[in-house]
């Protein structure tokens, strides 16, 4: 069960908070196609897109896979391990490459309490990012299946919605 502030003190700073799915998580330069601002150099990140009843489109996030401490990828590897989520995960691979896809693999299907929240990071100050807060256990790949199709019926809803109100 979630800690409950019962003081001022106790309570923390939260943007966003939300219960999801992970059901999606790939590596690359570009995850889901996605191609970002072509300002930003590329490399190589994780990015986990996250089904949620709370919004009407997937959340996502990105990391980049590090060594060091205060990454977005320290934060998440931090939350998977205080939360239990480590421990269902067996990550196999000989190279870094192959073990950040295995990992990313074992992600799929998890279901967390999220929190988005400002972190301190090396290359800025500070950073906006969604961190797992409390571990629920694993979806079967059929009801992440189920999940994936839902999103896709909600966002086709939601653009006939948008056309609706442009008419």
């Amino acid at each position: 069960m979630e800690e409950i502030g019962f003081r001022i003190e106790d309570m923390r700073e939260v943007k966003k908070a939300f219960r999801g799915v992970i059901v999606g998580a790939e590596y690359g330069e570009e995850p889901f196609g996605m191609k970002g601002r072509p300002d930003i150099p590329r490399r190589k990140q994780l990015c986990i897109k996250i089904y949620t009843p709370d919004y009407i489109k997937p959340q996502y996030e990105w990391y980049v896979p590090s060594n060091k401490k205060k990454t977005k990828w320290a934060y998440l590897i931090e939350g998977l391990q205080n939360t239990g989520a480590l421990m269902d995960m067996v990550i196999v691979g000989d190279t870094a490459e192959e073990k950040v896809r295995s990992f990313a693999d074992q992600l799929i299907g998890m279901e967390f309490d999220w929190e988005e929240r400002e972190v301190e990071i090396i290359a800025r100050k500070t950073t906006d990012c969604l961190i797992p807060v409390v571990y629920y256990g694993r979806k079967s790949k059929e009801e992440v299946e189920k999940l994936r199709e839902s999103l896709g019926k909600g966002l086709i809803e939601e653009e006939i919605k948008e056309e609706e109100v442009k008419l």
